[in-house]
């Protein structure tokens, strides 16, 4: 035992000591000190000197001698063997520099970085030798979806506000800048987590949503893009020409189109952003028409495939920044569209009783001419907030159409013009330590609408059995509308803020509707009750409180709204009255929770009344097209909806990982429900009953985005399930109608660059559709869409794409495949480049696709472009 000890306690010592500068004799700090096995040359202890040049070290070994090493890149190295025992050493070392061999070190720099609340794609790491426009670079993206429309999406929802250079030129209509600001202008792309648009409420009031930023490369910058092409099968021509300015007190953006191609020019007029299509409609609901030529669906293919156009599009958007900081913008578009749709639908209405299936044929011409002006001037500083919008809308919509059916052709003409203006005012100011918050809205509408129909229909109640010659039915709309508020905001202490706003919304609209058919050349005007003589007002006045709380790891909003409304609808022709007046309280909770910096979660419960508006209230009829007529006899529409909506993010730059997963479920309770009657003739009434009513909506979606920087590949995960359940009177037999649907997808991007470029994205759906416990189909879709880039030669690319399609409907089935080609020729030294694009090549006439809705299953074939070969040239500036 006492040999055990005294071995032990023999091979535990303490290394201590000073060291020192030779030339100066300063103490000699950071000096690494090694105690190495003399044999073995292993590392036993480490210590490193104090700021004083003294060091002590623990030594744990049964050596008999240790060897020190003294190492710095400030001074010689020095070894030392000393025995294995407790001592003290003082030494003094030689300044000097230490060489350090010659190496290299490679990596693959990672695109994606994130600073602060700002992530940044880097557009060299994304980009491919045939990208043109920064559009081809955001569907490359990780995390980010763009869906068909051309609208982005960032963790399961639509950006807030697109910005180029931090200036909001576009307002929403962001395809405009999508589609043709050249990707080489662009250094970045950048999602702004969390943003304020209003500078002013910034540290006041947070902001859960998303925008993106475009940084371009250069200041004070003249780009463009355009493309010329014609080509054959049927002869086709093409024409871009889009020049942009941007610098630190200017951007303006022209856009000049024509072709008749296929492609959908109309898109880049879309307002893609939900707050700037809230704002351009005010509070007014989007203008529907009553009636118009029979629509066929849109199939779930590319529009460049069926699209039948000859389209013009012009485009001016120019914003001037003053030296005060005020922004003064103007944005004016002009659209003349021409569409033609050719298509066949056989519809099986599932009835309590019977199956009906109807077999029909529909050739259609859509004419949209659309003038559309906006006028703004807005500051937005850290102290303040200004906006003052003027839109003006004007309309001269077209349809024509020819419809086969049970034999027998009906021709259908519907002229839907539309006048619209509108003026928005938004102010912010601070008053003492408050800000005042002021707002105002007004607009005005005006439609003198028509639709002529030959020969008639519905002769059973039109013209007793007997067959007429055509039917005119006239719709007169106007609309006031006027809204304004008042309200403070208000910084809290331990980061909490209030706002309340008290405010005044009154609307009136007026529709008149008379039918009249016609016989030989004579004119009759159909009685009661098909006429309409409505008026529609409404005045709301209001309180709105939101509280909110920000810390670093979560955010708190709580949103108390308390209204009266009062709602007064009467048609004196028909001697019918409704009123609607009462208390509403529509509170909102939003919480946001920061798991850590790479998770955060979100929740969402909302309680809403919304009141419809005209377009769902008319006691008379009116025909909606050749067979259909609609009624909505009921008292003003009321939908009480409860929702909640629960959202999974995960972000990690550094591996370029991100997820999103949302689920929204929505209980509604209507005080109204529809009843479809469908006789044996396949004649289609639409009728809103006075019966309370209760639908369920539920919607989950996952997706999972992963960018492997080494292979420039980004490999993304879908998953979607919906599910909506409602109730519906089916020929007078109250039925309860379900619709579900659960697909799934993958996309895949593999961009090296070199040789060559690879993608593919598949999705699976399967919709399933019942009334009661009766099944009215399943339908299966499984869809393929893969592109291949060769680069063959140097600035010689071969793009080959094909696409494949599987619908499936119980015992049919429609396979459709298709193949394109592009060849690409860039000119050296050069921004311009020949292509020649080869369309639809296999020639496919027809594409038919299933879908379900309500209470039937539908057929559809759609007339498809023929094989066509477009050679274009393009160039970028």
């Amino acid at each position: 035992m006492l040999s055990l000890v005294v071995s032990t306690t023999n091979a535990q010592s303490i290394i201590s000591g000073t060291l020192k500068l030779v030339d100066n004799e300063q103490s000699a700090f950071g000096i690494n000190i090694l105690i190495k096995n003399p044999s073995s040359m292993t590392t036993i202890a480490y210590g490193i000197t104090n700021e004083f040049g003294q060091f002590e070290i623990n030594v744990n070994a049964d050596t008999d001698s240790l060897l020190v090493l003294f190492r710095s890149l400030s001074v010689q190295e020095r070894k030392l063997m000393i025995v294995n025992e407790t001592q003290v050493i003082s030494l003094t070392l030689e300044e000097g520099v230490q060489e350090i061999p010659e190496f290299t070190l490679k990596s693959i720099k990672n695109p994606v970085t994130l600073k602060n609340d700002t992530l940044s794609f880097a557009v060299d790491g994304f980009s491919s030798p045939n990208d043109r426009v920064i559009a081809d670079i955001i569907k490359k993206l990780p995390g980010i979806e763009v869906l068909d429309n051309g609208k982005i999406m960032y963790e399961g929802r639509g950006i807030q506000k697109f910005y180029i250079d931090g200036m909001d030129l576009l307002e929403g209509k962001y395809n405009l800048a999508n589609k043709n600001l050249p990707s080489d202008a662009v250094e970045s792309i950048q999602i702004l987590e969390n943003h304020q648009p209003l500078r002013v409420l910034d540290s006041l009031v947070f902001s859960d949503r998303a925008s993106l930023n475009l940084k371009l490369k250069k200041k004070n910058v003249w780009v463009g893009t355009g493309t010329a092409g014609i080509g054959i099968s049927p002869l086709m021509y093409e024409g871009k020409f889009s020049p942009m300015t941007f610098r630190k007190d200017l951007q303006m953006l022209y856009n000049v189109q024509s072709n008749n191609s296929g492609k959908d020019i109309a898109q880049e007029l879309n307002v893609l952003t939900l707050e700037d299509l809230q704002e351009n409609a005010g509070a007014q609901e989007s203008f529907k028409p009553w009636f118009g030529a029979p629509a066929l669906w849109t199939p779930a293919i590319k529009t460049e495939r069926f699209l039948f156009n000859q389209s013009q599009l012009v485009s001016a958007n120019v914003l001037k920044r003053n030296q005060e900081g005020r922004d003064f913008r103007t944005n004016i578009s002009y659209l003349h569209d021409h569409h033609r749709q050719e298509g066949a639908l056989t519809t099986a209405y599932f009835l309590p009783n019977d199956t009906i299936q109807i077999l029909e044929g529909h050739a259609n011409r859509l004419l949209t001419r659309e003038l559309d002006a906006e006028l703004s001037w807005i500051r937005n500083e850290r102290k303040s907030y200004f906006k003052n919008r003027l839109n003006l809308n004007l309309i001269n919509n077209r349809e024509i159409g020819t419809s086969q059916w049970n034999g027998k052709s009906w021709h259908q003409n519907a002229e839907l013009p539309l006048f619209s203006i509108s003026n928005s005012f938004h102010t912010l100011k601070p008053i003492g330590k408050q800000l005042l918050n002021i707002k105002s809205d007004i607009g005005f509408r005006n439609a003198k609408q028509n639709f002529i129909l030959s020969p008639g229909s519905f002769e059973s109640i039109l013209n007793q059995g007997l067959p007429f010659d055509g039917l005119n039915q006239e719709i007169d709309y106007q609309s006031l509308f006027a809204h304004h508020s008042v309200g403070i905001t208000k910084g809290l202490p331990k980061s909490w803020s209030y706002t309340g706003n008290l405010g005044l919304l009154y609307e009136f609209s007026g529709m008149g509707s008379i039918l009249q058919t016609f016989l030989n050349n004579e004119e009759e005007t159909v009685a009661e009750p098909f006429l309409n003589d409505l008026n529609y007002k409404q005045l709301k006045t209001y309180l709105h409180s939101q509280i909110n709380h920000k810390q670093d790891n979560y955010n708190i909003q709580f949103k108390f709204p308390i209204s009266h409304v009062n709602i007064a609808v009467n048609d004196n022709l028909l001697k019918e009255n409704r009123e609607v007046s009462r208390f509403v309280i529509e509170p909102q909770l939003f919480m946001k929770y920061f798991l850590s910096g790479k998770w955060n979660t979100t929740l969402r419960l909302s309680r809403k009344n919304d009141f419809k508006g005209i377009n769902d209230i008319h006691y008379g009829f009116i025909i909606r097209n050749f067979r259909t007529f609609q009624q909505k006899s009921n008292s003003v529409p009321e939908v009480l909806s409860h929702s909640l909506n629960y959202g999974l993010n995960f972000r990690d730059p550094i591996n370029s990982i991100f997820s999103s997963l949302n689920y929204n479920y929505v209980d509604s309770k209507l005080n109204t429900i529809m009843e479809s009657e469908v006789d044996a003739s396949g004649e289609v009434f639409y009728r809103t009953l006075d019966l309370n009513n209760r639908g369920e909506n539920h919607l989950l979606n996952l997706r999972i985005s992963k960018y492997l920087s080494l292979f420039k590949t980004n490999l993304t995960l879908t998953s979607s399930y919906q599910k909506n359940t409602i109730e519906q009177f089916i020929n007078r037999v109250l039925s309860k109608v379900q619709y579900e649907m659960v697909g799934t997808g993958v996309e895949l991007q593999i961009n090296p660059g070199k040789k060559a470029n690879f993608s593919n994205k598949t999705n699976l759906n399967f919709v399933t559709s019942q009334i009661d416990s009766r099944s009215t189909g399943k339908i299966q879709q499984w869809t393929s869409l893969s592109s291949l880039d060769l680069f063959l030669l140097e600035n010689h690319i071969l793009t080959i794409k094909w696409e494949h399609y599987d619908n499936r409907m119980t015992n049919k089935r429609d396979l459709t495949g298709f193949i394109d080609f592009v060849y690409l020729l860039k000119f050296k030294n050069s921004n311009w480049d020949l292509s020649l694009h080869g369309q639809n090549i296999l020639n496919n006439n027809n594409f038919e696709t299933f879908s379900a809705d309500s209470f039937y299953i539908r057929q559809q074939s759609f007339l498809l472009r023929p094989r066509q070969v477009l050679l274009s040239i393009n160039f970028s500036f």
